[in-house]
């Protein structure tokens, strides 16, 4: 599956690094959420999976917090052009999905619960409270079916990254420029240097994958 990575020697110089953007989703397994609208709109259709366009305006928002939350100023987000940015996240998390998917890459309903039940943000006192679980829902206006899903969807996302990441590398060349800095933090650049090298490893392997699925965007919708 990931042979292509092996002799790929040339990565694009510019990652989306909304690639690991976490939507501010959430889920439960105490509860159904509502049945699917029939007359909702899609910003994008990739193959047979479609992105509805709440879906978008919720990662937009997200993405619009955590970036208000870092101090930017407006003139620095309206420089970002967001809204491609974030759209660009979405087709790539599908992409991922439809690849994984199409390789048998999935997770159990089981791990599912543990890592919402192991998420501090539904926690009292170190434990799990299904209370406080439903108030987080409420309060980040969220259903459980969107909920569990985009869970789901960042657990699968999360491993067909690692399965990509495997091959990446540092060259013999990289070494050794990074063992003739002197530097007290040698293991930290070492990590921050693989882990930009996996980035565009991952980018890559979604570009190439794009080229072999039917992409279609309803950019009207969003501008």
């Amino acid at each position: 599956m990931l042979k292509i990575m092996q002799s790929h020697k040339f990565f694009t110089m510019f990652v989306l690094g909304a690639i690991t953007i976490m939507i501010s989703v959430a889920f439960i397994f105490w509860g159904i959420g509502p049945k699917d609208n029939v007359a909702v709109s899609y910003v994008a259709q990739i193959d047979d999976e479609k992105i509805p366009l709440d879906e978008f305006w919720r990662a937009y928002d997200s993405e619009l917090k955590r970036l208000k939350d870092q101090n930017k100023s407006p003139e620095e987000i309206e420089k970002m052009d967001l809204e491609e940015r974030v759209l660009a996240t979405l087709v790539n998390r599908t992409v991922l999905l439809i690849t994984a998917s199409r390789n048998g890459i999935s997770v159990t309903e089981k791990e599912v619960r543990e890592a919402i039940m192991n998420t501090p943000y539904f926690q009292r006192n170190g434990v799990f409270d299904p209370e406080v679980y439903k108030r987080g829902l409420r309060l980040n206006r969220t259903t459980p079916r969107i909920y569990e899903n985009n869970v789901r969807n960042d657990l699968i996302i999360t491993r067909m990254s690692n399965l990509i990441g495997e091959t990446a590398e540092l060259t013999p060349d990289e070494v050794m420029i990074l063992d003739s800095m002197e530097a007290e933090n040698k293991d930290q650049l070492y990590s921050l240097f693989l882990s930009s090298k996996t980035n565009l490893m991952i980018q890559a392997y979604i570009e190439s994958k794009k080229r072999t699925i039917d992409i279609r965007i309803n950019r009207d919708l969003i501008s």
